[in-house]
């Protein structure tokens, strides 16, 4: 009741003359903290702020529930250096953790790296929260906090910490260990065998060898601890380390029990052990039928078909468990792997005698039929199966799709069949699985037309019950086929999908292709976390190729100095390579930035690296922006000398380099010895070329230029033939510009948009061919391919109209684009210079009537009665007091033929 405290001690002070001291104040600061009366606690704590005054308000506010207040009273106690008691700051935190991590977040932020002593039953209490939570940033704060003090080096605290640290993988954990035993502390059994079990899921076998050290120098190693081990190197791929441990456990005085046999004949199949798997199948007395089953594809995967036959002998007299559907289908299989069909279709014809065949027999057998490309028989045995009841299932329709995308005994090629399979799974309700979605993604990325590689990539679209992000393989050559086929929508989906419901602990490798990904669908941001990941909370040491995704990732956001930065930071732990700078100096060309791009050109050469095609061609790209003709010439010709062998990328720039500086005969001479040098230029570099040669007037240059295109079937693009157009408006020839444009109509191109288009009439305007200009309206809806004519048009024609004193037809023109509904989308100086030119011309009537239906357009124009009266012709004549008045809402100034 801190009120009645307070009365109290008012009355004291009245009747007994008595004066509070600091303890008095002390025990009020504390009642009013906690009844929640934070103006009160300030009101005292002006008056007199001591360390246990501020402590014991931290703690009142604490028992209200209210953290802000208590935190506030805390950070005044450290910013004055006050000490805080241990039990005090504890309730801090507890009440924190309460409220969720992003308070405890909180706290620590504000402590800003300042020593406090937490007790350690808090600390561990909160870092077991991070270890359900897997939340490693945190924890990593709290175990910099922890280890600053000496009483927090305790089990509880070392536990949840390795635990974590194991769970997420990295070397962290190794780090932990050791100091854990410096502190003197004692890891148990379980402990250990709990972190061996977690280094099987992250493979980090570095840490689960010194975990077994730990054992072994304590003989504590058991046969859990053994068999757990053995998990461990499986996981890696570590087969053969799997199999010693045989004799380590022999020799530690232990038995194997049938579980750790079974395993260790899997893992001595799978490194070629072929003596020891026998020799422990021979010590189990036969053991069960799995391994069996493991020695029979081991023989079969020798071509040692008599030795499977043998076993499968062998296992029949010992009668394992009867007659085994499972056996006799690893024998069939060994049969088909090694190309003996004609005895496989005895087997089989044998095993249906028997009794012996199920769903497996059959696809085994389709997958035989199919590897000797005989897709036929392979759709004889799926009939035969479906007429004995027996439902086919995902895998026998991928034994025919895999042949399909291969090509093999496809009738209508391979892609057809593809999709005769998929509408006929679609048909069956056979659902699309993991090895569906991989055999399609391979032919997506091989597909010769977009229309192919888009029907393939639309497998991810149906595959509901495949979740591609479980297998990592498989989630690799998902992201790989949307990046190399640039399809972001369906990345992005995929992208979102692992975010979402992945449990997934990528590799390195897939860290890279994760950072590739999301670059291409422009989330930078999330690749910084992907890294961010990867480096500091899984502790993981990225490759020189994750290393370029991010700095490439970095190059494309613009983030130069960004990836200059990281480039620098991780120079001195992993030795750059030739695709780092490159990739650098493409930024810097992209930046127009010559000079920083040569810096990395002699830090290269500094290095003793050799330049690649992407570093060289990325450097003269740096410097032909700049217009540095004469360094890119001289770094061209390096690469030559270097034996670095250019492609079209390179000539392409270089051309293009001449060409803004009106250097054609550099220019042509570049694109002559690409030719000669058997490199076919595209469309874009004959445009290049062309273009450049029509600024500058060398018409005989651009004939044969367009001679050679067709020698090249270079198919010409719309920004062809509106060259081309230019090129005869300047050889004043207005007769074989329009001829081009019927060519290209007659041979059913589609090269006619708005640009070829307005190009025209600004060849006629060009040469004076005001009627011809306007004829072009009429003229377009015969060209197959030709847009209608838009605002920017209309804006072009009614330009030149306006410009050639041919008002009448430019209000006819005016109609038109009303009444084509473009009116409002053409520029508003387009309109200003019309009325002003209407007005200049005493056609005020005229000028009133369009002013009248541009504005139920909804385009404003300056009214008549100012333009009769006040304005003069200057100030009319697109003058900046007519165009203020214009309506600004509409599109901005129509762009211009490509220049």
């Amino acid at each position: 009741r801190p009120a009645l405290a307070a009365e109290l001690a008012e009355s004291l002070v009245a009747t007994a003359k008595a004066q509070p001291n600091s303890r008095t104040r002390e025990i009020l600061i504390e009642a009013f903290a906690a009844a929640g009366n934070e103006a009160r606690v300030l009101a005292e704590l002006k008056e007199e702020a001591t360390a246990r005054g501020l402590a014991l308000a931290t703690r009142g506010f604490l028992k209200s529930g209210k953290l802000d207040p208590a935190l506030a009273t805390f950070v005044t106690a450290l910013d004055r250096d006050m000490a805080i008691p241990p039990r005090v700051v504890g309730d801090l935190f507890k009440v924190a953790h309460a409220k969720g991590p992003q308070m405890v977040q909180r706290v620590l932020e504000k402590l800003g790296g300042r020593e406090v002593e937490v007790p350690t039953e808090c600390l561990a209490a909160l870092l077991h929260d991070c270890l359900k939570r897997d939340d490693v940033s945190l924890a990593r704060q709290l175990e910099a906090l922890a280890l600053k003090q000496e009483s927090a080096k305790h089990y509880s605290v070392f536990e949840p910490l390795l635990k974590l640290h194991a769970k997420v993988g990295g070397t962290r954990a190794v780090e932990l260990f050791e100091e854990m035993q410096g502190a003197g502390l004692f890891a148990s059994e379980g402990l250990c065998g709990n972190l061996l079990a977690k280094c099987g899921e992250t493979q980090n076998l570095k840490f689960a060898e010194a975990i077994v050290e730990y054992l072994r120098g304590r003989k504590m190693l058991s046969l859990s601890i053994f068999k757990t081990l053995m998990k461990v190197y499986a996981s890696c791929g570590k087969y053969e380390l799997a199999c010693d441990l045989y004799e380590q456990v022999l020799a530690a005085g232990l038995q194997p029990d049938n579980v750790m046999i079974g395993c260790l004949v899997k893992f001595a199949v799978k490194c070629g052990r072929r003596e020891l798997s026998e020799q422990l199948l021979e010590q189990s007395a036969g053991g069960d039928i799995q391994n069996y089953m493991w020695l029979i594809r081991a023989a079969g995967k020798d071509g040692n078909v008599g030795r499977a036959l043998e076993l499968l002998q062998e296992a029949e007299k010992a009668q394992v468990a009867g007659p085994d559907v499972a056996l006799y289908n690893c024998v069939l299989d060994v049969y088909v792997t090694n190309g003996r069909m004609d005895d496989a279709l005895a087997f089989f014809g044998a095993m249906k005698d028997r009794g012996t065949i199920n769903l497996v027999t059959y696809n085994t057998v389709m997958k035989g039929h199919c590897a000797k490309g005989d897709v036929d028989c392979a759709r004889g045995v799926l009939a035969e199966m479906q007429q004995a009841g027996v439902a086919p299932d995902s895998a026998s329709y991928n034994c025919l799709l895999g042949a399909a995308a291969l090509g093999v005994g496809a009738v209508r090629g391979g892609d057809a069949a593809c999709w005769d399979i998929l509408d006929e799974m679609s048909e069956k309700g056979t659902p699309i699985d993991n090895y569906t979605v991989s055999i399609m993604m391979k032919v997506a990325k091989k597909a010769r037309n977009p229309q192919d590689a888009e029907r393939a990539l639309a497998v991810l679209d149906r595959a509901g019950r495949a979740r591609v992000f479980d297998d990592e393989v498989l989630f690799n050559s998902v992201i790989d086929a949307c990046i190399q086929r640039r399809d972001t929508q369906r990345l992005a989906k995929v992208l979102a999908s692992f975010t979402e419901q992945s449990t997934m602990k990528p590799s390195v490798q897939t860290y890279g292709l994760l950072i590739k990904a999301n670059s291409m669908v422009r989330q930078v941001n999330k690749c910084w976390e992907l890294w961010t990941e990867m480096v500091e909370a899984r502790s993981l040491l990225p490759n020189a190729i994750t290393l370029s995704c991010m700095l490439d990732a970095l190059i494309c956001a613009r983030r130069l100095d960004d990836a200059l930065a990281l480039f620098r930071a991780w120079q001195g732990r992993m030795p750059p390579n030739i695709v780092m700078y490159g990739t650098l100096i493409k930024g810097f060309a992209a930046a127009r930035d010559a000079d920083r791009a040569m810096e990395m050109y002699h830090e290269i050469r500094a290095q003793g690296l050799q330049l690649n095609l992407l570093a060289y061609t990325s450097l003269i790209d740096a410097h032909a922006r700049g217009g540095e003709m004469a360094r890119a010439s001289k770094l061209f010709q390096e690469m030559i000398d270097n034996a670095c062998v250019p492609n079209v990328i390179t000539f392409s720039t270089m051309v293009k380099g001449y060409c803004v500086e009106g250097d054609l005969e550099h220019a042509f001479s570049m694109f002559s010895t690409m030719l000669s040098r058997g490199i076919i230029a595209d469309t874009v570099l004959f445009n290049t070329v062309l273009d450049g040669c029509v600024r500058h007037s060398r018409f005989q240059l651009a004939d044969h230029l367009l001679s050679e295109m067709e020698k090249y079937s270079v198919e010409p693009s719309h920004f062809t033939l509106s060259i081309v157009i230019k090129l005869w408006g300047k050889r004043r020839d207005l007769e074989k510009a329009f001829e081009a444009c019927h060519v290209h109509a007659r041979s059913g191109r589609s090269c006619f948009d708005v640009q070829v288009v307005t190009s025209l009439i600004s060849a006629c305007f060009l040469n004076r061919a005001v009627d011809r200009a306007v004829s072009v309206l009429d003229e377009m809806p015969a060209w197959r391919g030709c847009p209608r004519p838009d605002a920017t048009v209309f804006g072009a024609l009614l330009g030149g109209l306006v410009r050639g004193g041919a008002l009448p037809q430019a209000l006819d023109a005016a109609q038109r684009a009303i009444d084509a509904s473009a009116a409002s989308g053409v520029h508003g100086e387009t309109w200003a210079s019309l009325a002003a030119a209407l007005a200049q011309q005493g056609m005020h009537q005229e000028l009133a009537h369009l002013t009248q239906k541009l504005a139920s357009s909804g385009v404003a124009l300056p009214c008549a009665s100012s333009q009769q009266d006040g304005g003069t012709p200057a100030q009319l004549h697109g003058g900046h007091r007519a165009h203020q008045n214009i309506d600004r809402r509409r599109v901005p100034a129509r762009t211009s033929a490509r220049d």
